[in-house]
């Protein structure tokens, strides 16, 4: 065991050396390596860190990334408010991705999700397209902030979600933070702004209780098709909070019941129970409540049926995206990677566009095995 990985949780966590190496035989770390730097992502709460938080150690220093803090879902808008904010409400969109945070490390990027795992492509992709800018931003501010944003576009191994503005690959600035503490919402627009950087965009600010201008920001994102909104405080007096449309409730039913073994019921039922205060809120007519109903009726049933359709004619079922690489080498990485946290990906066509490697991945999924033993059986796994 590294003395240098020793020394760095003894001094972060406030223990000795002996109690240090005992945490991390204790497995409440998971450690992982990536091009000279090893690190820990936190499994679970513990000694007043979250989850997700990552303690990266160099050669010659180490830097802790605290986890990021859940965000409490509103259901009902009319409600939060009014009783949650102290005066003036930030909308931002929510943008459909995932959690990315960036830190620096002896002069170089790097980006944790919110596992706690420094991602090899996630890393690579924002170096090449954001490195000068980030560089600059953590050398002339400090390179003890953290970067938090959203990845999205279709050309990354988590969540995919078609943007316009930004179909490959994009990430979008939410946070900033200095001293383990968010930066203004003011003072995060400048530095995004001065630094050349993408940051997700801000839809109004309004009072508390203009709960009306809100739900009119809502319905332009619900008729365009966007995922919804995140409420805060400019000056982060409380915590934020989000709030996603209807649309995007059935929609990601309707992907994740493709997989419905994979996803299950802590997927399923928060996206109904959204559902359900959406039409209180909402006051929805017999009419509306009828058509609503058969949507989300077909986004449950359709997919997870021709599911089982494809597992019974031997077509397979595959989560499938495209990733973009420089080299082979740094495709092996990502593999590697993949491979070390326990996740199936399988090689698909590989092309070369512009010297680069566009290589499309299969993830396999546990729905195909429980389908096929279904059939097989006629038993179900479940009571």
């Amino acid at each position: 065991m590294s003395q240098r990985l020793v020394e760095a949780v003894s001094q972060v966590f406030g223990v000795g050396r002996e109690a240090a190496e005992a945490l991390l035989e204790k497995r409440v770390f998971r450690i992982m390596s990536y091009r000279g730097i090893v690190y820990l992502a936190l499994r679970r709460d513990y000694g007043g860190h979250r989850e997700g938080t990552v303690l990266a150690v160099g050669r010659r220093e180490y830097r802790l990334v605290p986890g990021y803090p859940p965000i409490s879902r509103v259901l009902v808008l009319s409600r939060a408010m009014p009783r949650h904010f102290v005066d003036k409400v930030v909308v931002e969109e929510k943008m459909d991705g995932y959690n990315v945070r960036v830190f620096m490390l002896e002069g170089e990027i790097y980006a944790a999700t919110r596992g706690g795992y420094v991602c090899p492509y996630t890393t690579a992709r924002i170096r090449r397209m954001y490195g000068p800018n980030l560089l600059d931003l953590f050398e002339e501010e400090g390179n003890s902030l953290i970067i938090v944003g959203e990845v999205v576009g279709m050309e990354n191994p988590y969540t995919r979600f078609p943007y316009p503005e930004s179909p490959g690959f994009a990430f979008k600035v939410f946070d900033i933070a200095r001293n383990n503490s968010f930066v203004s919402i003011e003072e995060r627009n400048k530095l995004v702004s001065r630094y050349g950087l993408d940051q997700v965009p801000v839809l109004g600010v309004v009072d508390k209780h203009d709960v009306a201008a809100v739900r009119r920001i809502v319905r332009s994102l619900e008729e365009r098709g966007r995922e919804g909104i995140v409420l805060k405080d400019p000056d982060y007096r409380v915590p934020p909070l989000k709030y996603t449309t209807g649309h995007i409730n059935v929609e990601d039913l309707r992907l994740g019941m493709k997989f419905f073994f994979d996803e299950g019921r802590s997927f399923l039922f928060p996206r109904l129970l959204r559902q359900i205060f959406l039409a209180f809120e909402e006051g929805w007519s017999p009419s509306k409540l009828e058509a609503e109903a058969r949507r989300l009726g077909e986004a449950l049933l359709r997919p997870a049926v021709e599911a089982v359709h494809s597992v019974a004619s031997n077509r397979g079922l595959y989560e499938e995206y495209v990733l973009v690489f420089q080299s082979e080498e740094e495709a092996s990485e990502f593999e590697e990677y993949m491979s070390t946290l326990g996740v199936q990906i399988v090689r698909g066509q590989v092309t070369v566009h512009n010297g680069e490697l566009r290589i499309l991945y299969k993830k396999l999924k546990d729905t195909a095995v429980r389908i096929m033993n279904i059939l097989e059986t006629g038993i179900s796994p479940l009571d």
